[in-house]
């Protein structure tokens, strides 16, 4: 790491000299924005994370691993983590070796805020996390923000234009998550959301907020089927944990929600 991006670093530390997490993670969507800095010398592992509002973790000390959409992956200091709204998964944050520190700080964004930087920056990835560097600009950035929120009393228009250069940055690096336009779009974010959930026409007619038919209905019109879509997102989920997670067969079938590793291979020779 170079002497400027420890720098940079230094400078969000400082920001987050204090753990001041709340006691409970809000869930609600009614929060305009908030600022949380995570500090803790203990290995910890939080279950169920769920936010409704599109958020991000910039990690400065330690590492974070996370398992969410059937995958578990590990972001070291100087990462972003972008985290579309209604994210949910389970985390753990470890110290860093040598200083025994982990450090992070948390944002999150109010959705109309979200939306506008959607209108100048259509996204390209719908209901998944990203990841990307804490460069200098995106650091800034950060900073600005976070110090205005924490600084408390700042008039709103001025904490709105610093999160918005904060999502201006993630719209020029192609790392502002979407919302699915079409309900193909939908049920593929349900199965990212949970592979290994037996998912049924019912249930996800359920989570959409729709009927049986409805759902049947909407994709048809669309050019699709069910069972072709849920076939279809398992496969590429599947083939990213066997080449990027070096997860065996047998593993990536059971995240994938196949208890048979066979008629999961079968359906891999035939994708």
């Amino acid at each position: 790491m170079s002497e400027a991006h420890n720098q940079i670093l230094e400078k969000l530390r400082r920001l987050a000299a204090k753990d001041n997490r709340p006691a409970a993670m809000p869930v609600g969507a009614n929060s305009y924005s908030t600022l949380f800095t995570f500090v803790t010398r203990e290995r910890e592992r939080i279950a169920g994370s769920a936010f409704s509002q599109l958020s991000i973790v910039a990690i400065l000390e330690g590492s974070k691993e996370i398992l969410s959409m059937g995958r578990h992956r590990r972001f070291a200091a100087g990462t972003v983590i972008v985290l579309p709204a209604g994210w949910s998964g389970d985390v753990v944050n470890d110290p860093d070796p040598q200083s025994g520190i982990y450090r992070a700080i948390f944002i999150t964004f109010p959705d109309e805020l979200a939306r506008r930087a959607a209108r100048a920056f259509p996204p390209v990835h719908v209901a998944s996390q990203i990841d990307l560097p804490l460069d200098p600009l995106l650091a800034t950035a950060v900073q600005h923000a976070g110090e205005g929120i924490a600084a408390g009393g700042l008039p709103t228009a001025l904490i709105e234009h610093r999160l918005l250069e904060v999502l201006m940055v993630l719209g020029m690096r192609g790392a502002l998550p979407g919302s699915p336009e079409t309900t193909a779009e939908a049920v593929r974010a349900l199965v990212r959301w949970q592979p290994d959930h037996p998912w049924t026409a019912d249930l996800i007619a359920a989570e959409l907020g729709t009927s049986n038919a409805t759902l049947r209905r909407r994709l048809s019109r669309e050019g699709a089927s069910l069972r072709d879509v849920l076939a279809s997102e398992r496969v590429a989920l599947a083939t990213t944990l066997l080449a990027e997670d070096g997860l065996s067969l047998r593993e990536a079938a059971l995240a994938t929600g196949y208890r048979s590793p066979r008629r999961f291979a079968d359906r891999l020779r035939s994708a």
